[in-house]
Order: C-alpha cells, then structure tokens, then sequence
C-alpha cells in the first residue's frame, strides 16, 4: 500500500514538472528556436523551385521589381507565364517583395543567393505570425501549457517548415491572419464597453483590405471578422441611440496627434484605393473579383499560364467526351477533400528534378493527426455547448473556420466540376486558420479531461513523442535523397549526414510514389 502511495506521488511530481515544463515562456522560446532551425534548413537544402508555386511568386517580384507603384494599367511585358498579371486580386506580397528583392539584386547577382535570401524573409514572417498567433490563442483563456503545445505540434506538421522556407504569399497571409484576430479581439472588448476607439477600427478596416490584396483568400477571413463585429455591435447597441456609437469615436479621433491622424487616413485611403484599383475594377469590368485569364488577354497568351492552361485542356477534354462525366456527390467530394488535405499536410514532395513526385506521409506523425483530429470531432460534438459558453473569442474563431473552409471547398468543387479532376486539395491551405481550430479542439481537450490532469499530461506527451518520429523537417530529411538539394557539394553532404544519422531512428513505412503534384495543383 505505501509502495503504491509512493508511486502515485512520484507520477504526480513527473507530472507536475511535464506541465511547467510546458507552460513555461522556455518552452515556447525553444520551440520557436527549432522552428527557425528547421525552416532555415530547408530553405538552405532545397533546390529551386520548391513545388508550392516557388517559380510563379519569385517570377512576379521581378516583375513587380521594375514598377515603382503597383497599379499596372496593362499586361507587363513577358509575363504570360504568370496569367493576367494587371487583373490578379492577389498581387501585394509580390510588389512588396520586389522592394528587398531590388536591393538583394544589387549585392547577390545569382539567383540561388537571391532565392535563399527572400526565403529567410519569408521565414521571419511566419515566425512573427506564430509569435501573434501565440498571443491570439492565450486571448481565448487557454491555459499556456495548451497554447505551447498546439503550437510544438504545428511547426511539427512537416508542410509548415516547407511553405515557410518558401518564397510564397502565403507567408505573409500567415501573420495577416493573426493580426486580423488581434484586431477584432480588441475592437469586440470596445463595442462591449462602448468606447469604440477610431485607432482600433481604422487598422481593422485597412489590414482587411490589405489582406484581401495579398492573398483573395483572406477576403473569407475579413468577412468572418465583419460578420461577428457587427453582430455585437448590433446586440450592444440596438436599443441606444445613434450617439453612443459616433461620440466615442469622435472623442478618440480628436485626442490622437495631427500626424497620427495624418498617418491612420492615408493607412486606409491606400489599402482602400487598392482595394478598390484590383477588386472593385474587376468587379465592374468582368464581374467577378478574380476573372478568367481568357477574358483579360488572349488565349494564346493564357495557354503560356500552367494553371490555366491545364484547365482548359481538362475542360476541353469534358466538353469533346463522348460519354457524360459522372461526378462525385458533395459527400463524397468532402471524403475525398478531408483525404487529400490530411495526405498533404504530410507527404513529402520532391523538386524539379524528378518531376516533383510525391512519397507518402511517415506513420507515426501522420496517424497521431488522424487521432487528434477524431478525437477533436468527437469531443466538439459532446462538449459544444460548454466550449463557446461565455467565450465570444472562439465563438470567432468558429465564424472565421466555417467561411474559410466552407469558401474552400466550394471552390475546389467548382473547379473539379470544371476539369473532372480533384484540385486545390492542398493542405497548405488550412495553415492560416488551423491553430483557430486547435484553439477551439484544445478548449473541448480541456473540459474533458478537468478532472484528470494525469491522463492529460500523458496524452499531451504522447502526442508529442508520435510527432517528434518524423515531424517538421525530418519528413524532408527521412523520404529525400541528393536529387532534392541544391546542386552545392557542401549541401548534398551535410544533408546526406544527415540522412545517414537519422533514418535509423525514424518509422518509414513505405516510400512508394502516389502521385505527381501537377494531377491536384
């Protein structure tokens, strides 16, 4: 009986110090330290053009690189690879990263040193995200020990260290999104209190339209945003006068300096006049914000775009069949969809050299997503009601994932009815908003298991060891080879090493190829 006592106070003591340990700022430090050592890896080791578009976003920032502003009036010289440049909602990233781009150029002349160097920028952006993104989480009162480990097991998704070491919007989106969360958490508590503070909606509505511009994904998001503020302005609001609204806005305007002022107008002017130059245009000219390529410049023109022109040949393929395409339904679509972006979040993809073929996820990192994802279905379904109860924050955090995914996969639907081929299943896609859904999993996590803090700190640590066997930058280490390096002697060795130290210690499975990225890209 004291043997037991015993050994039930010493399980409580390693507990007890696995939960400091992971609510520690130590934690969160190291945490952010490896991220930035395996980003950085990867953006050092992979040859160019990494599969996520890389060619396609580096070949707009030199475009952009020749133009002072970014109001193109007509299709830019030799840019037909990139489809209908003057017309593409999602532009900003490019045209301001062709500002340190211009400066590179003038140092680093080779286009692998330019390359590696606007992967380190991108990599710092993503970095900065998960630090605001840190800040979003602990907003929803989750405990820090889950807030540090949501964010471990991020970085641990092996697309996450990949797309950061990419030269690619959505990098950029990443922080976006974030800060976006930021903002409406702040201008939510001031509609709450009634003192709505015009600095506060002045950056809300300018990072919204900003956004829009970098990625026209984002628009779901800034939506959402929109949505859930004016709900609760309507409930503080509805039954007092017009007064309450305009006066402390007003008073909070006047307080601020004459170049503050000066500064936060010219803010929203532009992102407004941005807005309204790509979005607002195309809406009145070709009716739609993002237009067909075709219906901005030639065919012959949009058959150079690789996207475009693919599409066109399945679509063409559909139309000259002479048996009528069998569709899946939406049930099925979404069975497929939810496949194809958990395989995605974790396989491993090669680089120009061998057609960037891709290698199945590793077991372990991959089967523990599958379980948390289950058991996240599972527990939202019971616990609901009790999850969203008194917390605004994640009621947000719900609004935001539905239009985003929802937006999503109409999306993808639409255009695999248009080419009878399954696209835009990418799992990078759900990066801006998946640690809002760990978010709202963690708080189900944490009302199931209150009254058990054993078993929790055992599974918050089995998760942890089953994403460690391969996650993160090991998934690129264990299934690549030499063909996936730059073509750099010191390179291929040190990755070679490295392959050699640690593929004994990792559970491969199978390394069969499935599939080539141009059959879902």
């Amino acid at each position: 009986m004291k043997k037991l006592m015993s050994d039930s106070k010493t399980l409580k003591g390693y507990v007890l110090r696995i939960k400091l340990w992971l609510e520690s700022r130590r934690f969160f430090v190291w945490t952010m330290v490896f991220f930035y050592f395996e980003s950085i890896w990867m953006a050092l080791s992979a040859n160019y053009p990494q599969a996520f578009d890389e060619n396609f976003h580096f070949g707009l920032i030199k475009i952009y690189a020749h133009y002072w502003l970014p109001f193109l009036t007509s299709q830019p010289p030799n840019a037909a690879a990139y489809g209908a440049v003057a017309r593409d909602p999602s532009y900003l990233y490019h045209y301001l990263m062709s500002f340190p781009y211009r400066l590179i150029s003038v140092f680093i002349h080779s286009q692998a040193g330019q390359v590696i160097s606007l992967r380190l920028i991108d990599i710092a952006l993503f970095g900065f995200g998960l630090i605001l993104f840190r800040k979003v989480i602990k907003k929803t009162r989750t405990s820090d020990a889950l807030t540090n480990i949501s964010i471990f097991l991020f970085i641990l998704i092996p697309i996450v260290p990949q797309l950061a070491a990419h030269i690619n919007y959505d990098d950029l989106i990443f922080p976006m999104t974030a800060g976006m969360c930021l903002l409406t958490f702040r201008l939510y508590d001031e509609i709450k209190s009634h003192k709505v503070n015009a600095k506060t909606l002045l950056y809300f509505l300018s990072l919204g339209f900003i956004g829009t511009q970098t990625k026209y994904a984002f628009a779901t998001i800034f939506a959402g945003a929109i949505v859930f503020i004016l709900f609760s302005a309507y409930r503080a609001y509805h039954h007092k006068p017009w007064k309450s609204i305009t006066k402390p806005l007003t008073s909070s305007w006047k307080k601020l300096s004459i170049i503050r002022r000066l500064l936060l107008a010219t803010l929203l002017v532009i992102s407004i006049g941005l807005f309204v130059q790509r979005d607002g245009l195309n809406l009145i000219t070709y009716h739609t914000f993002t237009p067909n390529c075709s219906k901005v410049v030639s065919v012959s023109s949009c058959q150079q775009y690789g996207p475009w022109g693919a599409n066109n040949r399945r679509h063409s393929r559909i139309i000259n069949s002479p048996q009528p395409v069998k569709y899946e339904n939406p049930l099925f679509y979404l069975g497929s969809w939810l496949y194809w972006m958990w395989y995605r979040s974790f396989f491993a993809i090669n680089g120009p050299n061998a057609g960037y073929t891709n290698y199945p996820p590793l077991p372990l990192p991959a089967v523990a997503a599958i379980m948390i994802f289950l058991a996240g279905i599972i527990t939202f379904a019971v616990q609901r009601k009790r999850i969203f109860k008194n917390n605004p924050y994640l009621i947000f955090f719900g609004l935001v994932v539905g239009f985003y995914v929802i937006a999503l996969m109409v999306d993808g639907y639409a255009q695999y009815r248009y080419t009878d081929v399954l696209v835009a299943m990418n799992g990078r896609y759900l990066l801006p908003i998946l640690l809002l859904v760990a978010a709202i999993a963690g708080r189900g996590f944490s009302i199931a298991l209150r009254y058990r803090p054993v078993r929790k700190a055992m599974i918050a640590s089995l998760a942890v060891i089953l994403f460690l066997e391969g996650g993160g930058f090991l998934t690129f280490l264990t299934r690549s080879n030499a063909s996936w390096d730059w073509p750099n002697k010191i390179v291929i060795n040190v990755n070679d090493t490295a392959r050699k130290i640690i593929s004994p210690a990792i559970l491969k499975g199978s390394k069969s190829v499935h599939s080539v990225i141009r059959m879902f890209d």
